[in-house]
């Protein structure tokens, strides 16, 4: 799974996280073209302290943000 950025939406607090690409999985996310979907559940639960049943995450390569129809950089 290919991918620069992660974005979580987390609907038990009402916010919205980014967090960059990982290199510490040496087989996994951010390099390898499986389905990496554990070891970033894994990530965001264990590292971050999201709980599954309450977040919809997805990965992509580009880290402006849509909002109120304008393009805000986030970096």
């Amino acid at each position: 799974m290919k991918g620069k950025y992660i974005t979580v939406l987390d609907f038990e607090i009402g916010r919205v996280f980014q967090y960059e690409s990982l290199k510490l999985f040496k087989d996994g996310w951010n390099g390898n073209d499986k389905d990496d979907s554990e070891n970033i559940e894994w990530y965001l639960t264990t590292v971050k302290g999201h709980r599954l049943n309450n977040i919809e995450w997805m990965i992509h390569d580009n880290n402006n943000i849509l909002h109120d129809n304008w393009y805000t950089i986030t970096n």
